[in-house]
């Protein structure tokens, strides 16, 4: 999809991008305090977040946590991928799956991974990533 522009999240984005985001885990957005939520947010230099607009809109959002490792490698994690509903089906996650990438190799990343749902395994796998290991969570 040549329409699609992907840039750096921006302070006014969070309004979309929290709706956005409800699409893959709901909360109640009206309770978040959007100056704190973003200066916390802009201060960790660790995250590379960007959108995705298509037709002035915002339709994807997606980041890469960068790490650096105590023996100088660099590893990317990618975190909080979603596509509107709206326009999925578009090669929309495929282009900014391809965008965090780019950022990666940019950031001299070593690899990259992500945690997935199991029924998005082949969405990744066609875009270069393999199973590998199990995942393990522990809520706090």
């Amino acid at each position: 999809m040549s329409e699609i522009n992907f840039r750096k999240i921006q302070k006014n984005d969070l309004s979309q991008v929290f709706i956005l985001l409800n699409q893959l885990k709901k909360i109640d957005i009206s309770i978040i305090n959007q100056d704190e939520a973003w200066e916390n947010f802009i201060n960790n230099t660790s995250s590379n977040s960007i959108v995705g607009l298509y037709k002035n809109k915002i339709v994807a959002y997606g980041s890469l946590v960068v790490e650096n490792k105590v023996r100088g490698e660099v590893a990317g994690h990618i975190e909080d991928i979603v596509v509107d509903s709206d326009v999925r089906g578009k090669m929309i996650g495929v282009s900014l799956i391809k965008e965090l990438i780019k950022i990666g190799k940019s950031k001299n990343c070593y690899r990259i991974t992500l945690f997935c749902k199991e029924t998005l395994v082949n969405f990744y796998s066609r875009n270069g990533f393999e199973v590998n290991n199990v995942v393990m969570k522990k809520y706090l």
